[in-house]
């Protein structure tokens, strides 16, 4: 380590230090990264549980350098810019958002406990949720109402962690799959950088995530310190060789679409470009304020034809393909809240095929409703 350096900030799992003299590059670049030590000491239940695992910092660092290299190849914006060493990473500078984003695909940990659900069994669909990172608080659970009166974060920044977080999930989990590791649930910290923009930092390792072994659902993860189940060095060092093969894998891939002149067109798989159009509106159980002032406002012009206003969101989507299964999906998970509000859509094609290749898969029409 650099003597030079100066320590901005010390965790329970890292330490955040100033960049030394030629370490970060060129002057205006130091200015603008940190550097991220990853540490051995390992603590659970808000550090009532404290220990040491051998290698932790090792693993931690490489295994979130390969996950962040893949995230950022996908068009994940990240903190990360490059390794310095097998415990450090240079980062770039962002002001940490006092917001964990937990996403979870399996009851596990303290949500299987919170609901009464038996740990292992998979959620109809993948929940989101807030926690406040507070060590004196014990990092509570909170939802986007606390998220504004506490002024954590805006509207819009918590829907970008949120959609980030949905996308993260869905690139880890398919990748992952590959190495033999099932994503249970895990655990995003999001920072804004100088011009205020959202990304992805902090880490994703064995410490941040449940990994469990695709065939024999074998904890491999920080889950194996927690409960004392042992064998916790060697857990996390064979996430780590997995991790790595799949990212050579995962290279190997992106070579042979380089090579190939990229990924094939969507007109080339068989696939053609489409639009769709969603309607969000309010249940019509549920109280409309907005659809209340509008109804007034009419009125008050005269309109007395109008007997109610129901006011929604109306949204574009430009798509790569023909998929109402998949745009029935995002209005689910993210459009529209299926709680309080009811969705329709219409899928169409952008362009017209040629003559007698009419496009694959579902055909175009309206669908979807939130139940």
């Amino acid at each position: 380590m650099d003597d030079s350096r100066r320590k901005l900030y010390e965790g329970k799992a890292k330490i955040v230090w100033e960049a030394g003299p030629g370490e970060a590059g060129p002057g205006a670049e130091a200015a603008r990264t940190y550097i991220v030590e990853y540490k051995d000491d390992a603590t659970a239940f808000d550090g009532k549980k404290r220990g040491r695992i051998g290698g932790k910092g090792r693993v931690n660092n490489l295994v979130s350098a390969l996950l962040f290299d893949l995230l950022e190849r996908e068009g994940v914006p990240t903190h990360f810019v490059r390794t310095l060493g097998d415990r450090e990473m240079l980062v770039r500078r962002v002001k940490i958002i006092p917001v964990e984003v937990v996403v979870r695909n399996v009851a596990a940990g303290s949500l299987a406990k919170r609901l009464g659900l038996e740990e292992g069994a998979p959620l109809a669909r993948t929940v989101l949720e807030h926690y406040y990172k507070s060590d004196e608080l014990g990092d509570p659970l909170i939802n986007r109402y606390h998220l504004r009166t506490l002024d954590l974060a805006a509207d819009p920044e918590i829907d970008r962690m949120e959609s980030l977080a949905l996308r993260i999930n869905d690139i880890l989990g398919g990748a992952l799959e590959e190495c033999g590791l099932r994503l249970i649930d895990f655990k995003l910290e999001f920072g804004r950088t100088d011009t205020g923009e959202v990304i992805l930092a902090d880490e994703i390792s064995p410490d941040t995530c449940r990994f469990w072994d695709t065939e024999t659902n074998e904890k491999l993860d920080k889950d194996r310190f927690r409960r004392d189940l042992g064998d916790v060095e060697e857990a996390y060092e064979e996430v780590l060789r997995r991790v790595t093969a799949g990212a050579e894998k995962w290279r190997v891939r992106r070579r042979g679409a380089r090579a190939s002149g990229g990924e094939r067109p969507a007109h080339a798989r068989g696939e053609w470009p489409a639009h769709a159009r969603v309607f969000v509106t309010l249940k019509s159980t549920v109280l409309d304020p907005q659809g209340a002032a509008v109804e007034n406002a009419l009125r008050t012009l005269g309109y007395d034809e109008v007997k109610s206003v129901r006011v929604g969101k109306f949204i574009t989507l430009e798509l790569t393909h023909l998929s109402p299964e998949r745009v029935d999906e995002m209005c689910r998970r993210l459009l529209a809240n299926p709680v309080i509000e009811d969705y329709r859509f219409e899928v169409v094609p952008a362009t017209a095929p040629p003559a007698g290749s009419p496009p694959p898969g579902a055909p175009t029409g309206t669908g979807g409703k939130g139940q």
